[in-house]
């Protein structure tokens, strides 16, 4: 239940990221000129937070998937379906 909390709390930051930055964008290029003033402060620390807690998140459900399957081990209807596979 936790990797679920921690799961929607990182992507929830993303997207909140992602539609700041979005928005800071474009107000940043007007059609006149382009004022870097309107950037995000620190944009290029968040980015870098935004999509590595997200790589993070994908990395720790991959291992915990893992983990999973090796404590369980493979469920019997599986383990016999690829025995039949020839």
């Amino acid at each position: 239940m936790a990797m679920v909390g921690l799961n929607i709390t990182v992507l929830a930051f993303f997207v909140l990221w992602l539609i700041a930055d979005s928005a800071a964008i474009g107000r940043m290029e007007s059609e006149s000129s382009i004022d870097p003033g309107q950037m995000l402060p620190n944009s290029e620390l968040l980015w870098l937070a935004a999509h590595g807690s997200v790589l993070m998140v994908v990395v720790l459900d991959v291992l915990a998937v893992a983990w999973l399957v090796k404590a369980k081990g493979v469920p019997q209807h599986a383990a016999s379906m690829e025995l039949n596979v020839d």
